[in-house]
């Protein structure tokens, strides 16, 4: 798979809320994920996390993705329901090596 296809199975996974196939496209070592919110050095520990929110995310457009080599950059509205539904807009920013997402913003 091309890293972009990686990025997408993943996000896919991801708004699917299977925790298992997300994990499968992060690197077992040398994973690193960083936001304004959490920080993980292991890709179990994140999508322990993942798992912990999944419940409110209830689904996630894309709205643009930028690929440089390994670089995947992908524009993203997600929406999520806590209280009231909500759309929020983000950036997700991966590099793949090998094969997997070895970084994660």
């Amino acid at each position: 798979m091309q890293p972009q296809e990686i990025v997408e199975a993943y996000l896919d996974a991801i708004a699917r809320h299977d925790v298992d196939a997300a994990r499968g496209y992060l690197a077992d070592s040398g994973f690193r994920y960083e936001s304004p919110l959490a920080a993980f050095d292991s890709a179990d520990a994140f999508m322990e996390y993942n798992a912990l929110n999944m419940g409110i995310l209830q689904g996630i457009e894309r709205v643009k993705t930028f690929v440089d080599g390994q670089d995947v950059c992908t524009l993203l509205v997600l929406s999520i329901q806590i209280s009231e539904k909500e759309r929020v807009k983000a950036v997700n920013w991966c590099q793949v090596e090998a094969g997997r997402i070895r970084r994660m913003e």
